[in-house]
């Protein structure tokens, strides 16, 4: 074989596996990144599940969650208010492990939370909605009461004046 063909031979080998390796590495990462995609959306959905009798979000202790993602990193969630509403995201750094750029992965929820004066009439609405029927209702019977008298009394006036 000829010294040329013989560097053809090698040149389309090493052209063929570095295609091969290139291609492998972007199905590689895809495939990284749709598995930490599907675990921030798990983590996500576990969280959002956690809160209190008024909405609000029971928090970990530490914003790093106990599980990694495929670049070895921790997973974080962040939380924030605004308002009746609470979010919390849930992040993956991505490949490059830097927070807030544009390989991160993230996952948003959102829950309404009735913290402060909902408190008192979320727990209490069987007793807040008996003593309101009662109110209203002492205040129909009373204002049948007065109706009542008023009707009496303009019939005793007319009464009176026949006479």
């Amino acid at each position: 074989m000829s010294k040329d063909r013989s560097l053809k031979s090698m040149s389309l080998a090493v052209l063929a596996c570095s295609l091969c390796t290139i291609g492998c590495t972007d199905r590689n990462a895809e495939a990284k990144r749709a598995k930490v995609e599907a675990q921030v959306q798990r983590w996500a959905d576990k969280l959002d599940a956690q809160t209190t009798e008024t909405g609000v979000y029971i928090r970990p202790q530490k914003p790093e969650l106990p599980e990694k993602d495929a670049w070895d990193q921790a997973l974080i969630v962040e939380y924030s208010q605004g308002g009746v509403a609470e979010m919390l995201v849930v992040r993956s750094f991505g490949p490059d492990g830097v927070s807030h750029t544009e390989d991160d992965i993230t996952a948003r929820r959102t829950a309404v939370n009735l913290k402060g004066a909902g408190e008192g009439i979320k727990k209490n609405i069987g007793e807040t909605a008996e003593e309101a029927t009662k109110g209203v209702m002492r205040g129909v019977v009373k204002g049948a009461k007065e109706g009542l008298k008023d009707v009496f009394k303009k019939k005793g006036k007319k009464e009176g004046d026949e006479k």
